[in-house]
């Protein structure tokens, strides 16, 4: 009996029991880790963000900036949106006219800071680093330098530093959030409008920076397959309810192009 009794026991012992006693059945998921945190944190960067915004593209947004248009609210729009570019409502392109192409690259890697510590290790991103490499594309970065390199000529990019990719449009990264910035260069309106076509994605947005109202128009009739339009603002919500209204200094338009309402809005400037 006592041989009996000891036998069932060692039967029913749990062989993880010492490791995992609370997982009773579940393969040891901590065999061969060093450290379980950045292992499980490791893990949890595939599900990250949590609203499913790395799966697919929601509600991307592209800048068209003309040679009169404000450079440095554009620079700040697109260093906001670097420092986590994957989510809801992002900017995911921008083109620029070549007269002010030079100016906000330099612009934006002087404003440039850390992207979120979670990007890095990022399966989109680094998917998008394999691409840009791969394509040997021109980007836009934090720099670092050695300190014996006085004259920094030997610069590398900075870890968690944000990327922007030049002449490249995000078609070509992927059907996924890519988590870069693309900048392309255009001369004339009906180069912008081909290039915002070009870019392969579904834009809620189209925000047009420019002096000249009459450009901005000439955007809407030549996107008729993107729903929303912003002139010299961005991240506006549209919030009006009739075809024409103002409100709060801000000009709020809903227009049939094509067989499809467009909305429009641009901020009023009141003179004092």
């Amino acid at each position: 009996m006592d041989d009996h009794n000891d036998g069932q026991a060692d039967s029913e012992k749990d062989e993880d029991g010492d490791i995992l006693p609370r997982f009773k059945g579940l393969p040891n998921i901590t065999e061969g880790v060093d450290n379980i945190y950045s292992h499980l944190l490791k893990r949890h960067v595939y599900l990250y963000p949590e609203d499913g915004t790395h799966r697919k593209w929601v509600a991307p947004q592209i800048i068209v900036l003309f040679a009169t248009g404000n450079v440095n609210q554009v620079v700040e729009a697109a260093v906001k949106d670097l420092k986590h570019p994957i989510g809801t409502g992002l900017v995911a392109s921008i083109l620029v006219q070549e007269p002010l192409r030079q100016t906000i690259i330099r612009k934006i890697r002087a404003r440039m800071e850390l992207m979120d510590e979670r990007i890095p290790e990022h399966p989109n991103f680094l998917n998008t680093l394999k691409l840009i490499e791969r394509m040997n594309c021109r980007t836009v970065y934090i720099e670092e330098f050695d300190p014996s390199d006085k004259q920094k000529l030997y610069g590398r990019m900075k870890p968690r530093s944000p990327i922007i990719v030049l002449d490249f449009p995000q078609v070509y990264f992927g059907d996924k959030p890519t988590a870069i910035i693309t900048l392309n260069t255009f001369r004339s309106l009906n180069e912008a409008v081909k290039l915002c076509n070009r870019e392969g994605l579904a834009f809620d947005t189209v925000s047009v920076w420019t002096n000249k109202l009459t450009e901005g128009y000439d955007m809407v009739s030549g996107l008729p397959r993107f729903p929303n339009f912003r002139f010299n603002c961005i991240n506006v919500p549209f919030k009006a309810n009739a075809m024409v209204t103002v409100n709060g200094s801000y000009h709020y338009e809903v227009l049939a192009v094509g067989g499809e309402l467009t909305t429009i809005a641009f901020p009023i400037q009141h003179d004092l």
